[in-house]
């Protein structure tokens, strides 16, 4: 029941968002085999190259609670030129509070988007921190895109991995509706443990 409630009222932030100004939110469900997830993208942009946004997951396995994934993340940027912005964030995740200072470098077309991020995160130690976003959405018909979604981050320490997580979503986008197939893959502690999850997701596009 409290997973419900969670849930409706983050869907009822989308509804109050979607008449904001400058305020974009996207939230999603993945039902899985081995668990189900929620998360969001919320960002509201400010005085042209300012804005800030909210990353968050919660992530429950069916059967163990000892291997649920949390990750909230809040980031204010600052916008260089159309490509080129700059980042600094805090937040907490499995297993602890964070920080990071990173650089950004994103290209942006009707139907193609490339994101690449660098920097360096603390937490419990600084590692190099990278993530990767791809988002290709072909046009299909005259109402319906595919949809291809690709998410990886790397934290390093330049020896092993230290966190790794990797999302890919293909399915179809119909106005701001967005449905399909899912895989989430984690790496945790140099990658000694490994969680993976396949099944479907709905996300919608406040």
């Amino acid at each position: 029941m409290l997973r419900f409630i969670f849930l409706l009222f983050f869907f009822t932030i989308g509804a109050f968002t979607s008449n904001a100004q400058n305020v974009s939110f996207s939230p999603e469900i993945l039902v899985g085999n081995r668990s189900s997830a929620y998360q969001h993208f919320i960002e509201y942009t400010f005085k042209s190259s300012w804005s800030i946004n909210n990353i968050s997951l919660f992530d429950t396995e069916h059967t163990n609670d000892k291997n649920n994934i949390f990750f909230i993340r809040n980031m204010l940027s600052y916008n260089l030129n159309s490509n080129f912005k700059v980042n600094a964030a805090i937040g907490v995740k499995n297993p602890g509070a964070f920080a990071t200072l990173t650089s950004q470098y994103q290209y942006v077309s009707s139907s193609f988007k490339l994101s690449y991020v660098i920097g360096s995160t603390y937490q419990d130690g600084f590692t190099l921190e990278q993530t990767l976003i791809l988002n290709y959405t072909p046009k299909l018909n005259k109402t319906i895109q595919g949809y291809i979604n690709l998410f990886a981050v790397a934290n390093t320490n330049l020896k092993v991995l230290d966190r790794g997580i990797q999302q890919l979503r293909l399915g179809i986008k119909k106005e701001k509706l967005i449905t399909g197939i899912a895989a989430n893959l984690d790496q945790f502690n140099k990658a000694e443990k490994t969680l993976e999850n396949f099944g479907v997701f709905i996300k919608y596009n406040f």
